[in-house]
């Protein structure tokens, strides 16, 4: 098994210097963490990373450097790679991620950029990448207009609209659902998921029998979920006029209910819909399921509820519980899907430098990233069409007897 030791030093080493306000330090490989000079040339084996090492999404972006770490192998004490990562903290602002790009591309020669996480400092870097052609790999769901900013911005996660369709696919070609009702905050993310969801639906001929928006400050839901429970009884054939004779249609009745939410949230709605009778439906939710949190409100009334994400550390996937064993061996926890997606997107580029010896301009390198296909990763299979958005298989997940366990 692997040390962490030299990863403990390397986070020593970046949080002496974020206090003295210096943002930018060059790792090479073997070495204890001195900073490079600058340089004009492109460094085929340099690979830039942007992100929140400190403020509000501090957590999250070292998190995330962990994973980029273990994948660009820096501290592998058997086998050395001549990769280099040049770390930028963005401090979760816009402006500082700005300022990075242009820092990476013109002083450190980076070949490409990874990072950084939130929406709005996702849109500045890449605007930044594109404008200096340099190859940016970003992480952000939301925000679809963003890969068609440019052809050197990449998105490695799936898309809101991707996710959703993969669920919308799967209730209704698996389990033969076609009428759905969605309980969501009324807030940006959830009237996003709602809009997505219900045009998922429409164009797979579902119908949507009611779709309710409540209060992101709400503690008790009655009001909404008693709009779901009128719709919920079972479907009975009335006859409708068509033409000169009639029709059997079915009347409104539901098989799934949609909740686009996170578990704090969840914890207080869960238990309100059995009370107040919205019982015998499928439930259905988001990447934000994936969480052991969601369990605490009480896994009965989660048993048979469908999500689905981008990576799942209980998969039944060989490479996924090999994934896991080192990351568990080198930081004494198991990784999430932001790490997991994170490790995958490094390492995948890290194989495209290694064994791609013609790499020597960004050109080449927003090339080679766009003519991936079906690279096989933790996260399942990635390719890259023109769009620049990862198509990526999608890890299927429940609730059975208490816990989150992948479907397919």
């Amino acid at each position: 098994m692997r040390k962490i030791s030299c990863c403990k030093t390397l986070f020593a080493m970046l949080a002496v210097l974020v206090v003295f306000g210096v943002s930018r330090s060059a790792f090479p490989a073997g070495a204890g963490g001195k900073g490079s000079g600058p340089s004009k040339n492109v460094d085929a084996n340099t690979i830039g990373c942007i992100l929140p090492l400190t403020g509000r999404d501090a957590a999250a972006g070292n998190r995330v450097l962990e994973a980029i770490i273990l994948a660009s192998g820096l501290f592998d004490p058997i086998v050395k790679t001549p990769i280099r990562l040049v770390i930028e903290d963005s401090q979760g602002q816009p402006e500082a991620a700005a300022a990075a790009v242009t820092k990476l591309a013109r002083e450190a020669g980076v070949i490409c950029i990874i990072g950084p996480l939130g929406v709005d400092e996702s849109l500045v870097a890449a605007r930044e990448a594109q404008r200096l052609k340099v190859p940016i790999m970003t992480f952000t769901a939301d925000q679809e207009e963003l890969t068609k900013i440019g052809n050197y911005v990449f998105r490695f996660s799936m898309t809101s609209r991707f996710e959703v369709a993969s669920l919308v696919n799967y209730a209704t070609q698996e389990l033969g659902v076609k009428r759905f009702a969605v309980l969501y905050p009324n807030d940006n993310y959830g009237n996003e998921m709602e809009r997505l969801f219900r045009e998922e639906v429409l164009r797979r001929k579902g119908h949507i029998a009611r779709a309710t928006p409540y209060d992101t400050e709400e503690t008790d839901f009655a009001d909404e979920i008693k709009s779901i429970s009128n719709v919920m009884q079972p479907p009975t054939p009335v006859m409708e006029s068509e033409g000169h004779g009639e029709s059997e249609k079915l009347s409104t009745g539901v098989d799934a209910l949609f909740i686009p939410d996170i578990p704090a949230r969840l914890k207080m709605i869960i238990p309100q819909l059995a009370f107040h009778n919205v019982k015998d439906v499928r439930l259905l939710g988001t990447n934000s399921w994936n969480n052991p949190d969601v369990l605490k409100v009480g896994s009965e009334f989660l048993e048979g509820a469908i999500f689905v994400d981008a990576f799942s550390a209980n998969s039944f996937y060989p490479e996924v519980n090999d994934f896991t064993d080192v990351y568990y061996a080198n930081y004494s926890r198991e990784p999430g899907t932001l790490e997991a997606l994170a490790y995958d997107a490094s390492a995948m580029i890290v194989k495209i430098i290694r064994e791609d010896g013609s790499i020597k301009t960004r050109d080449k390198m927003r090339e080679s990233i766009g003519n991936v296909r079906d690279y096989r990763g933790v996260t399942g299979k990635t390719s890259f069409l023109e769009g620049r958005d990862a198509q990526k298989e999608v890890f299927f997940l429940t609730v059975k007897n208490g816990q989150i366990v992948q479907l397919r």
